[in-house]
């Protein structure tokens, strides 16, 4: 069995509940195809084994060059450890923003013609991927943070409901148990069904109390302090990891909105009584790539481990990157820091306002009955990236090897 009927049957909300000889979680932030920084992680804080889980918060691609490298190597961890290795999904884990922000791109470059098989089939992948984890009932793990409930049938117009009119009330563990993982672009407008998947995947913290539309990215909500402090004694939890905002995020961000910096690969954003909001950023020295002009932000990158018995008090560790990185091209243009809605208007296919005319003409053009386990394979072999599908041997040799140049 390949990744993909795994991912399929896992919940859109994870519990994890480790076992007595499993005393540490680690949660990994944002990684962005830094490939050579994801292994350097694994050198210093062990590879995932049956005592050890390991739990991805989202955006395994874009934005760094080696996107793939980075993704089949956790997809190969999934599959040979499929309980002890977690993969969440963040807003770049979608068919519309992995076409601006490189990784389609960086596909077309590695696998030629063969790519627009393999992208349908990776974009059908993350549409299987569960938005949130929940560990020993008291750390919530998810990329943007905090959502909204469902709307109401019968008040007022599917449109009024879709386009977020009426006042936002916060959603529940309840309700993301029970929310759509989003399918292949988790787009409101589209269907409320989508607002749980498209706000966990969105969504930022501000110091401002509330719960409001998210109106720098267009999309998903902003939350304040008291909005945390409601959630959290609400649903029991005392602590919520979140991921989605790098050093440039947060540098970009109006002064009016400043949040502490993740220079570190993590800060505090809200410590209110009933337990904290953090933000954790896996990919150090980020972006990997910048416009000619720019500083670069020579940030570190963090992961959290945490420990029995409760799980909720993170024991945070950085590490640097791995520097000179090899000698790669930029698959997205420059500048591009943010993911706002205005710039993704700008740069959607012709005819389309979320990416879904071009992915359905990808659709079309892609083999019949394409699943991530067959032809993803298939077309991925040219370039021995065939980690979808391989013998247990192949996959321990392939995860076990030391990498020291691609």
């Amino acid at each position: 069995m390949g990744v993909a009927p795994i991912l399929d049957k896992e919940p859109t909300l994870i519990e994890v509940q480790p076992a007595v000889l499993q005393q540490q979680v680690t949660v990994v932030g944002d990684t962005h195809g830094q490939f050579h920084d994801l292994c350097r992680l694994f050198e210093l804080f062990g590879h995932p084994s049956t005592d050890k889980v390991y739990i991805f918060n989202g955006d395994y691609v874009d934005r760094g060059a080696w996107g793939v490298e980075t993704l089949l190597l956790l997809l190969a961890w999934k599959w040979a450890l499929p309980h002890n290795v977690l993969l969440l999904r963040g807003n770049h884990e979608t068919n519309t923003i992995t076409r601006i922000y490189g990784f389609y791109a960086e596909l077309k470059a590695k696998y030629g013609a063969a790519s627009k098989a393999l992208f349908t089939c990776i974009r059908r992948l993350f549409a299987h991927l569960p938005l949130a984890a929940l560990v020993q009932s008291s750390t919530l793990i998810l990329h943007g943070g905090l959502f909204r409930a469902p709307p109401k049938k019968g008040k007022g117009s599917k449109r009024r409901r879709a386009s977020g009119v009426q006042a936002l009330t916060l959603g529940s563990l309840a309700d993301l148990r029970q929310a759509s993982k989003g399918g292949q672009d988790p787009d409101p407008e589209r269907s409320s069904k989508n607002f749980i998947a498209s706000d966990v995947m969105w969504s930022d913290p501000v110091n401002e109390p509330g719960l409001r539309p998210n109106e720098a990215r267009g999309c998903g909500t902003v939350y304040g302090p008291d909005v945390t402090q409601s959630f959290l004694a609400d649903n029991g939890v005392r602590l919520i990891i979140r991921s989605h905002e790098g050093p440039d995020a947060r540098d970009k961000r109006q002064e009016g909105d400043r949040m502490p910096s993740v220079d570190s690969g993590f800060a505090v954003d809200h410590d209110t009584p009933s337990g904290k909001l953090v933000t954790l950023f896996s990919a150090p020295d980020y972006p990997q790539f910048m416009a000619d002009g720019e500083e670069r932000y020579r940030n570190r990158a963090a992961v959290l481990h945490l420990s029995a018995p409760d799980y909720a008090t993170p024991a945070v560790h950085s590490f640097e990157a791995v520097l000179p990185r090899p000698q790669a091209d930029s698959f997205y243009a420059l500048p591009s820091w943010t993911d706002d809605e205005d710039e993704l208007a700008e740069q959607r296919p012709a005819g389309s306002t979320d990416g879904s005319v071009a992915a359905e003409a990808d659709d079309a053009e892609a083999p019949d009955g394409c699943t991530v386990d067959s032809n993803a394979a298939a077309v991925a072999a040219a370039g021995n990236g065939s980690l979808l599908q391989m013998s247990s041997e192949t996959a321990n040799a392939a995860m076990h090897a030391r990498i020291t140049d691609v």
